[in-house]
């Protein structure tokens, strides 16, 4: 644990108060965070794009539980759409990625599609463009890992009582009624589950999904923290900026995702 962990760690943390090429360090205290981070006129642009991508998920965490619902209840061709739901999970990030490029092209598949339906003149380079690459990256990330939330969902659902369905369904309850009162207070760690692990997937395994798709571009529209901890490193070679935003990075995460932890526990302990 000390070995695999804390001294990493350690390290990190050392280097994060240095200027470090990669071959000699030089001590200069907090001017990393202080003079190199806070102080770069990018920085917001970055968060920001961060925040983008979280506010996002309970949105796609929402969609996987409505689909895992209509599965569970049954619909035809069930076990089928369970399979295509999942399929995006057994893909690599930069498979992903490059299918997404291919869609988001200006001769790619979301163009072609706008002109089949006669709506050609909206057509554009949608990850070429500030105002729709940020889009792009986030409706591709929860596509993503819709397959998986909704695999976790569905097991959730599966602890469920046959009988507490049959009672409300005899009381008149419909799908939407079932879904809130029912489904959602008993499956509630298992979204909290889904919450958590798709957050720290967005913090920190999207990287290879914005390097194939736009490198962080147009200008900063799609650079994230983990993304503009490459670039510092391994473009500017400034690996004690990196190593500093990689402590931002590490405290943000145990932040947020702590903060759903003991969320979901508070809701989970008021449902009991």
């Amino acid at each position: 644990m000390l070995t695999c962990i804390g001294l990493p760690l350690g390290q990190a943390l050392y280097y994060s108060l240095t200027d470090w090429d990669g071959l000699t360090s030089t001590f200069v205290g907090l001017s990393n965070y202080t003079d190199s981070i806070f102080r770069d006129p990018n920085i917001r642009q970055i968060v920001t794009n961060n925040l983008v991508i979280l506010l996002s998920i309970p949105f796609g965490v929402a969609v996987s539980f409505v689909i895992a619902y209509v599965l569970y209840r049954g619909v035809w061709g069930g076990k089928v759409f369970r399979a295509v739901y999942f399929l995006p999970t057994a893909f690599s990030w930069v498979v992903i990625g490059i299918a997404a490029r291919g869609v988001l092209s200006y001769h790619g598949g979301l163009n072609g599609l706008l002109g089949t339906i006669g709506l050609s003149s909206l057509g554009q380079d949608w990850l070429g463009q500030p105002q729709t690459a940020l889009a792009g990256i986030v409706v591709t990330f929860n596509w993503a890992v819709l397959g998986l939330n909704t695999v976790i969902l569905l097991a959730g659902m599966a602890t469920l009582d046959q009988s507490v369905f049959e009672a409300a369904q005899l009381d008149g309850a419909g799908h939407l009624r079932m879904m809130r009162s029912i489904v959602l207070p008993w499956t509630r760690r298992f979204v909290n589950l889904a919450m958590v692990i798709t957050i720290v997937a967005a913090l920190t395994q999207i990287f290879a999904l914005i390097y194939v798709m736009t490198s962080g571009g147009p200008g900063y529209a799609t650079t994230t923290l983990e993304f503009f901890l490459y670039q510092e490193a391994f473009n500017n070679g400034s690996f004690g900026i990196s190593a500093a935003l990689g402590i931002i990075l590490l405290t943000i995460t145990l932040v947020v995702a702590g903060f759903q932890l003991r969320s979901g526990a508070k809701k989970e302990d008021s449902r009991l």
